[in-house]
């Protein structure tokens, strides 16, 4: 039954935040300061306009739809296989539940982490290197099996009641999900952060900035980093 619960933090969270960035001129470029202020603060709106906004706007939405879809066939099909018919409704019940906090508290973070321009490069007077920063919290490392066995011996679920979960009281099962979310909140709250970089070009073409990235190259990426995500889970099923 533990397989079940292998993919439930599998909704990431995404976010925007503005911060300060640092600018840099590489050595024997020739632009002003007042050329370097203005040209960085053109690069930032450009690629909060272009990238983060439209990330944070229509890429979450999309990634979030992706990911539900594919834990609902990957959690339809786990039960479909190990758990018997007479189980199954019950068991999908208390799943939803159980999924619905985990998700929820993961999307509680949306708004917290934090995606921002860190530093612009300019290598030539009409072309730069712009790194943005993702800074999370790191959920990696909170062990779901391990609070999931916490929340099952807390509320007095045996293995034996797990094996007819159909019989297992109302009371347990609420009793469960009480203590699944104030650990999981405790969890996340308790989680350091982590931080990533993208790096991207842009140059000036006629006057104008024009940013050297493909959004669509980086949310299929994530979409395909998702479906191998399930796809290795459900492999974890069949072995």
């Amino acid at each position: 039954m533990k397989k079940i619960f292998l993919g439930l933090f599998i909704l990431g969270t995404l976010g925007i935040a503005q911060q300060n960035y640092e600018v840099y001129v590489k050595n024997g470029v020739k632009i002003s300061q007042s050329e370097a202020d203005r040209d960085s603060k053109e690069i930032d709106k450009i690629i909060n306009d272009k990238i983060i906004s439209r990330y944070n706007n229509e890429g979450k939405k999309v990634l979030m739809e992706k990911s539900k879809k594919l834990y609902n066939e990957y959690l339809n099909d786990l039960i479909d296989k190990d758990v018997p018919k007479n189980q199954q409704q019950a068991l999908k019940e208390f799943l939803r539940k159980l999924s619905g906090i985990l998700a929820q508290n993961g999307f509680n973070e949306i708004n917290k982490m934090e995606i921002s321009v860190k530093e612009i490069s300019f290598l030539e007077k009409n072309k730069a290197k712009v790194n943005v920063l993702v800074r999370y919290k790191d959920l990696d490392d909170i062990d779901t099996d391990e609070i999931i066995e916490e929340a099952l011996k807390k509320s007095g679920i045996t293995d034996k009641e797990l094996d007819h979960f159909e019989k297992v009281s109302k009371a347990k099962i609420d009793k469960f999900y009480e203590y699944l979310e104030n650990k999981i909140k405790e969890e996340i709250k308790d989680s350091d952060y982590s931080e990533s970089t993208t790096e991207m070009e842009i140059e000036k073409v006629d006057g104008k900035w024009q940013v050297n990235f493909d959004y669509n190259d980086l949310i299929n990426e994530m979409l395909k980093d998702l479906e191998d995500s399930f796809e290795s889970m459900e492999n974890d099923i069949d072995d």
